[in-house]
């Protein structure tokens, strides 16, 4: 046997070792009971472990939170005219709204999906889709926010169904 194909048995059988050997701590490690309960655990947060952002991240993130802190129905950085700044604005809402229904603060929750489904210009496709989603002690108080919300909104429907982008 030539020193060429020695070396590319040896590599070879290397190569298949360790892959068995992954394959079998993989299977070691998916049997152990407290991995699947941390598994089950990671997947309810949806937040990965032990993940430290790097201090740009951290300080995207802080940008992130100003911008949207500010983002409600007063206005004030959701312009009409800025079609990205208002789907961010609604997609933050919907993001909120279900993240406070999850931890049980259901009257928040339901003013942020409601803050929402105002911003939007189709807002009754939207509504359909929540209410698929929403059980009926959500979806009741949710319908009874945004009724008083369009009675105190000082514009008419038509006025802010043409000014509001459309996310539907």
């Amino acid at each position: 046997m030539s020193s060429r194909a020695l070396l590319g048995l040896t590599m070879g059988t290397a190569g298949a070792i360790l892959l068995g050997y992954c394959i079998y701590f993989d299977q070691k490690r998916r049997a152990d009971p407290e991995y699947k309960r941390k598994l089950h655990q990671r997947r309810q947060t949806g937040k990965p472990p032990q993940q430290q952002p790097s201090a740009a991240e951290s300080h995207q993130q802080q940008q992130h939170h100003q911008l949207m802190d500010g983002c409600a129905m007063d206005g004030s950085l959701c312009e009409a005219s800025d079609h990205l700044a208002m789907e961010r604005c609604f997609q933050h809402e919907m993001k909120r709204g279900e993240q406070l229904i999850c931890q049980g603060n259901i009257a928040d929750g339901v003013s942020h999906f409601a803050n929402a489904i105002m911003m939007c210009a189709q807002p009754l496709s939207v509504l359909q889709t929540i209410q698929e989603s929403l059980p009926d002690f959500v979806f009741m108080p949710l319908l009874m926010k945004l009724t008083e919300l369009q009675s105190n909104s000082s514009s008419t429907k038509d006025n802010s169904t043409t000014s509001t982008p459309d996310f539907a």
